[in-house]
């Protein structure tokens, strides 16, 4: 394959229509061989469509600063009669004329700045009202560098060169490549990648999703994966408020263990589909397993209080039970998620490590 300057260098020529008709025609026939190279002149050519986008809406707020510097306000008051003044509650009616090019530039003006003030207003309420914050991750995306681009290329099991969008945690509910994650996580998703402890990298869909648990459940589509029995169980019952928890997940491009109790046995606002746990989480935690000390998933974390430091929620597992017993059981057996728990003899260590290969993190690619 060649190497990553001329790959990216052909890429550009390509899109540029800067290639020969017969140049052209064997890139062609590369991606049609290639699917990697196929998918990264698709990635190059969403980098480039987003950068003009970007060029545009700089243009049209120019094109509002010059229209703002144009307006003639005298003869856009001529154009409102004295009875059609602004009333409290109802919207402002105009006269039906011709307007002159500015009055017409002044009244696209006047909506572009009220919508403009009404999208801040809305966003300061937002703000000031808003105590609950989803704990899903903002990927960067940062190019690496070519190195790493040619390893990505020659490796197998590795996620695409685009790092990602968004990223969460997902934790394995079966032997078969199911895994449960949050709904918001992968909310608007184009494609799904989830990585092992490993660090081996494997595609997966979703096949079921519940927007009131907030909830999905995810397979891994690709064939070289193996699963393997799980030593947990999912416990469905209600827990108890003191109750020790702890839960896995990838705020960092590496596992963190966090440590907590039941503090109320509802979530926010009292919500009675989650619980609220004294557990200190980060953007990354959405969709890791919340777990007891036997080692039995209780619930699933989904988000955090922004006006206080150590406050999460977390979906009570009775809503993932629900969930589960909707798949057919020809596709999820409920023995594959209703097993033995073999973690509860074991030592906090112990059930960390093993826990760790049941844990993965979830990466969302998306184009919005």
């Amino acid at each position: 394959m060649k190497d990553d300057l001329n790959l990216i260098r052909d890429i550009e020529r390509y899109l540029e229509g800067d290639m020969s008709e017969q140049e052209r025609s064997a890139f062609d026939a590369l991606r049609r061989k290639d699917a990697v190279v196929d998918a990264e002149v698709a990635r190059h050519q969403l980098f480039l469509q987003q950068f003009s986008d970007f060029g545009r809406r700089q243009q049209l707020q120019e094109n509002l600063k010059r229209i703002h510097s144009a307006i003639d306000m005298d003869r856009l008051r001529e154009a409102v009669s004295p009875e059609e003044a602004p009333v409290s509650g109802k919207v402002i009616s105009f006269r039906r004329r011709v307007f002159t090019g500015v009055a017409a530039a002044a009244c696209i003006a006047i909506v572009a700045s009220l919508s403009t003030i009404a999208w801040t207003q809305h966003n300061a309420r937002r703000s000031t009202n808003a105590q609950y914050e989803d704990v899903r991750r903002v990927l960067s995306n940062i190019q690496r560098s070519q190195n790493a681009i040619i390893n990505d290329i020659n490796s197998k099991n590795h996620a695409p060169l685009n790092p990602g969008t968004y990223g969460g945690t997902g934790f394995a509910i079966s032997t078969k490549g199911y895994l449960v994650t949050n709904y918001h996580v992968i909310k608007g998703a184009d494609s799904m990648y989830v990585q092992n402890s490993k660090g081996e990298f494997f595609k997966a869909i979703s096949v079921m999703e519940d927007i009131s648990s907030d909830l999905a459940i995810l397979k891994i589509s690709d064939s070289t994966f193996k699963g393997q029995p799980l030593p947990y169980s999912i416990q469905p019952q209600k827990v108890q408020l003191g109750e020790e928890v702890f839960t896995l997940g990838f705020p960092r491009d590496e596992v963190v263990y966090g440590k907590g109790y039941i503090s109320a046995q509802t979530g926010f606002n009292g919500d009675t589909v989650a619980y609220q746990v004294s557990i200190p989480v980060n953007p990354g935690n959405s969709g890791g397993p919340l777990i007891n000390n036997k080692g039995e998933v209780i619930g699933v974390i989904s988000g955090k209080q922004t006006t206080a430091d150590g406050i999460a929620f977390a979906v009570k597992s009775a809503h993932l039970k629900r969930l589960l017993e909707e798949i057919p059981k020809e596709k999820l057996n409920r023995k594959e998620w209703s097993n033995h728990n073999y973690l509860e003899a074991m030592s906090r260590q112990d059930q960390i490590s093993k826990l760790q290969d049941f844990v993965y993190m979830v990466k969302v690619y998306n184009s919005h």
